[in-house]
């Protein structure tokens, strides 16, 4: 989700930050210890449901891209942005992040290093109720499709490496598997009765 020609926009944007746009690039290459480092944050996220923002070199203002969009979702999903997932790094994204070190015992300057990637990955949310989250269905993007997606994984209904907050195919089926077992409509629509019962049987 990343296009640089956006980043003058920014400037003037960024109180609201800008469109995302899809990011194209390559993952840098890992030592055997930053594998062990990040693959203890990976089990977590395992063993949790929990969404990770991916484990890379630093996030920091001005940059552009997924991963950026990870932080943000994250960082919607914990209460601390308000805005709209945009995929770029700017004003309203650092301001959260900084809350977020702030009130987690880490220095507070904004930049995503190790540490807040694994505070961001280990904190937990308070658990919304049913009653809360609007219907999602194929197509849709947003927290409540992230906290679908962690409660399909916890009961291993989906695969937690492609939780990214986007209502997929993959998301469906899962959906839609999650509703046979349970005896609700399998109609791939996660309203009340599927949020309800997917809140009784992961306790996220």
């Amino acid at each position: 989700m990343e296009n640089l020609a956006y980043i003058h926009l920014a400037e003037v944007y960024e109180q609201q930050d800008i469109p995302s746009c899809r990011w194209i690039g390559k993952w840098p290459k890992f030592s055997r210890r930053s594998i062990s480092s990040a693959m203890s944050v990976v089990l977590s996220a395992a063993v949790f449901g929990t969404a990770v923002p991916a484990i890379a070199s630093t996030i920091k203002f001005g940059d552009s891209g997924d991963r950026v969009v990870q932080v943000q979702m994250r960082l919607q999903e914990l209460g601390y942005f308000k805005s709209k997932a945009t995929g770029y790094y700017g004003s309203r994204t650092e301001d959260a992040v900084k809350q977020f070190q702030q009130n987690n015992g880490l220095t507070p300057d904004g930049v995503i290093g190790t540490k807040t990637q694994e505070a961001l990955a280990q904190t937990y949310p308070e658990t919304p109720q049913p009653t809360t989250q609007p219907v999602v269905r194929l197509g849709d993007e947003s927290p409540t499709v992230l906290r679908v997606q962690r409660q399909l994984s916890s009961l291993k209904l989906y695969d937690w490496r492609q939780m990214n907050g986007k209502f997929d195919d993959a998301t469906q089926q899962a959906v839609m598997n999650f509703q046979k077992a349970n005896g609700l409509t399998p109609d791939g629509v996660v309203g009340l009765k599927t949020h309800t019962m997917l809140q009784q049987k992961t306790g996220l």
